[in-house]
């Protein structure tokens, strides 16, 4: 009998120990593996996830076209396009993470550039069509989130002029450089050894939300200053759109991941809780993309596409026409009148 008890006790902690050992969060199974322990389930989910992804791309292909047919200049178009893109690489880039774990860091890595040049690109968009209207530099406004939490802060009354508006266009463009720096950094120290990303890459998360958070501001700022100036453009609603990624990316990321740490999600090896919450954010980002996406395409293209298909051609493109077509009907009429002098010297004499 003791023999027997102290044999189950034994194997209860070699259990444990096992549990334990497998459901090591640095431990991360590769595809074929993490599949075939979701079984049917899991190709379902990625089944479902590459139709998200594919009617992403197709909305996105679609804005774009619809773009093109715009009234509207070069630099305008060309930085719609940069803000719509962002949808489709985040949506690839999860389902790229959701059939391939050890691809996670990297595809985070992918989102959150695309997401920063995304973001510098809606600022130069917000000045070009903000600022259509303006006869004079309007008021600066400071007092936005997230800075709003602080009435105490000084706020200066400055006017949206050169000299402010290029300190403003440098607060936006540290974003894609720092987040840059930030993410090839974590993909050095993944590549060495995932146990010391995952024990100091939150020495560099402090750079990362400050970097996020001033970059918030520039754009609060430019958007809550120029809103009123030219409301139709519905500029904070184009402004929200984008930032929502952002708000999917980080702050939902960091409460999924922290849910393991308080037993939500099972171990079942070579599965981790870890790698169950990365599959939960990884799906739920596919459903956000693509109803962010809708949403972006609804805005960029309302109101400002022709009604008439004839008439939805570029501007330079029917200048030329209507410059030909005038050249056209001018050499006749030069014919004509050559005619007519002709036949009448031909009756004088």
């Amino acid at each position: 009998m003791e023999n027997y008890l102290s044999t189950q006790e034994d194997t209860s902690n070699y259990n444990s120990y096992y549990l334990n050992l497998s459901c090591n969060d640095y431990e991360v199974p590769s595809s074929r593996d993490f599949l075939n322990s979701l079984g049917v389930f899991g190709t379902i989910f990625v089944s479902i996830g590459a139709i998200l992804a594919t009617a992403t791309i197709g909305l996105t292909l679609e804005a774009c076209s619809r773009l093109i047919y715009q009234v509207e200049s070069k630099n305008y178009k060309t930085n719609c396009v940069f803000v719509l893109s962002v949808y489709p690489v985040a949506s690839t880039c999860s389902l790229i993470a959701l059939a391939i774990p050890r691809a996670q860091l990297l595809t985070e890595a992918v989102t959150q550039i695309s997401l920063t040049i995304s973001m510098y690109r809606l600022y130069l968009l917000l000045i070009d069509i903000g600022r259509r209207k303006v006869t004079g530099a309007p008021p600066m406004l400071l007092r936005v989130g997230p800075c709003c939490c602080w009435p105490c802060l000084p706020f200066p009354s400055i006017q949206l002029n050169e000299a402010n508006l290029s300190w403003l266009q440098i607060i936006v463009m540290q974003f894609p450089i720092v987040q840059g720096i930030v993410y090839v950094i974590f993909l050095i120290m993944h590549l060495e050894n995932p146990v010391i990303y995952g024990k100091y890459n939150v020495c560099l998360q402090p750079i990362s939300i400050s970097s996020i958070l001033l970059a918030l501001y520039g754009l609060n700022i430019t958007f809550m200053s120029l809103k009123d100036i030219n409301p139709e453009l519905r500029l904070r609603l184009k402004a929200t759109v984008t930032q929502m990624v952002l708000l999917f990316s980080k702050l939902q990321l960091a409460i999924i991941r922290a849910l393991p740490a308080v037993g939500l999600f099972p171990c079942n090896p070579p599965i981790t809780p870890q790698i169950y919450a990365n599959f939960t954010y990884n799906a739920l980002m596919l459903i956000e993309m693509l109803l962010l996406c809708y949403a972006a395409r609804h805005l960029y293209t309302e109101q400002r596409l022709d009604k008439d298909p004839a008439s939805a051609v570029p501007e330079e493109h029917r200048l030329k026409t209507e410059l030909k077509s005038t050249n056209i009907v001018s050499h006749n009429n030069n014919n004509g009148v050559q005619l007519t002098v002709g036949v009448t010297n031909m009756g004088f004499q």
